[in-house]
């Protein structure tokens, strides 16, 4: 692939500087290694960024940062000192004007269910198998974890509705932990013990900035090291000679020759971009990996709160947003004093209708929900806005990981070159286990690797 500038060398060049290519550049200075990043939007973050509408700020996303790993927690507390504070925000169902308790608690269950449904849903914590671990796809595991009924109200229209898939199509794994914890001894401790007794498996507590989730982003771009992040540099080309990548192409003008690459990008994306390029089949089984878009409805509101929530979830199939969530229950200084911010997220494949909706018309459904839930008068939006998050989540199907496991083996043959991330690995993962990978990468790239000058 030809180019306008003489090739440039970079030791360590790493293809992304959203989570998981800030994490590779943090942990690689660490060890001591020159490194490179080259990010095609404009600022760093990829889909965890932090922007701003006005005096209100917002995420690209529901984020949060769980405390699942004690050296990468003391990593990031030490990049953002007392920025960085436990919050306490659960999360809800919105269902037929009800608030549920998500993930699933019991005794939340007695308190806002018709009697008739709870005994339905008694019986069948008897009868079902919960042999889930063995499911072949996430409507067998819903089923066999909470019983047709639970299942039915708050997990498989919600779960299709987020995917753009039947749910029977659909790999276990697309469940992350959210199924755990509710057995049989659970549901009835919980029900009839009281409220002192419920929710030990609620996921309500973690970390967040004050700030916002992309200052993890913007504190770790800044350890890095500001020029040693090209931002407005698009990956157009990798060139390679069948068992090393020898050149990569910036922008189709600029080209790098890496001793070392780590790729967070798009795991079909990085077959496609290769020259010459893989076998007719292994492009195929590229081209069958999907990945589900977002659209975000961001509404400043005059009012001081809208729930004590860090999100609300809607199951219905007849509501188009899957989630809702409210920065301001995370940090107070996402919004001002009298006022907050929230934001909406519609999942949708790109070639749809939903994804090219007028965001006009896009608005108007969200502040309808809202108000229709009763959750906010009309003349309360003060502001608004809308963002894509193109990425958002690889579509884990049955079959998905088999197919990725393919396309990595056709990679694995590039000895220089390395994979890291949710959408390069086309696996589901928080920022906790990023940081960690980072880390493991690094310490072995390190060990055979001479250190910078």
């Amino acid at each position: 692939m030809s180019t306008t500038t003489d090739p440039q060398e970079s030791p360590l060049t790493v293809l992304g500087a959203g989570p998981a290519g800030l994490a590779t550049g943090f942990y690689a200075r660490k060890q001591g290694l020159d490194v490179r990043l080259f990010e095609a939007a404009d600022a760093v973050g990829g889909n965890a960024r932090t922007l701003q509408m006005g005096p209100f700020r917002y995420d690209t996303g529901a984020h949060r940062f769980h405390d699942k790993n004690d050296a990468v927690t003391a990593d990031v507390k030490a990049l953002l000192g007392a920025d960085l504070r436990r919050i306490d925000a659960p999360s809800q169902i919105c269902w037929r004007g009800r608030r549920i308790d998500f993930p699933l608690a019991p005794y939340n269950l007695v308190r806002e269910l018709p009697l008739s449904l709870l005994v339905q849903i008694a019986w069948e914590q008897l009868s079902i198998p919960r042999v889930s671990e063995n499911a072949e796809h996430f409507e067998e595991m819903a089923l066999q974890s909470y019983g047709p009924t639970l299942a039915n109200l708050f997990l498989l229209n919600y779960t299709e509705k987020l995917w753009g898939a039947d749910a029977d199509t659909l790999s276990p794994r697309v469940a992350g932990d959210r199924l755990e914890g509710l057995d049989l001894k659970t549901f009835l401790l919980e029900a009839f013990g009281g409220s002192k007794t419920k929710a030990r498996h609620l996921d309500g507590s973690f970390y967040y900035p004050k700030h916002g989730y992309g200052q993890i982003a913007e504190a770790t771009a800044d350890a890095i090291g500001r020029e040693r992040i090209r931002t407005g540099a698009r990956v157009t080309g990798i060139a390679h000679d069948g068992a090393r990548i020898q050149r990569v192409t910036i922008n189709d003008t600029h080209s790098v020759d890496p001793e070392t690459v780590v790729s967070t990008l798009p795991l079909p994306l990085v077959l496609r971009l290769l020259d010459p390029p893989p076998p007719n089949e292994v492009q195929a089984v590229a081209g069958s990996m999907r990945f589900r878009h977002l659209r975000l409805v961001v509404l400043g509101l005059d009012r001081s709160r809208l729930t004590p929530n860090a999100s609300l979830y809607f199951p219905e199939r007849s509501v188009p947003f899957t989630r809702l969530y409210e920065p301001k229950n995370r940090s107070p200084d996402m919004a001002p004093d009298g006022q907050t911010v929230v934001v909406l997220e519609r999942p949708c494949h790109p070639d749809t209708t939903a994804w090219q909706q007028p965001d006009d018309a896009l608005r108007a459904e969200a502040v309808s929900l809202l108000a229709d839930h009763g959750l906010v008068a009309r003349d309360e939006v003060v502001a608004s806005t809308h963002h894509e998050v193109p990425f958002a989540y690889p579509i884990l199907e049955v079959g998905a990981a088999e197919k990725a496991g393919r396309l990595k083996q056709y990679l694995d043959r590039f000895d220089n070159l390395h994979r890291l991330g949710r959408s390069a690995d086309f696996a589901y993962t928080h920022t906790h286990d990023l940081y960690s990978d980072a880390r493991t990468l690094t310490q072995s790239l390190a060990a055979r690797t001479p250190p910078a000058a």
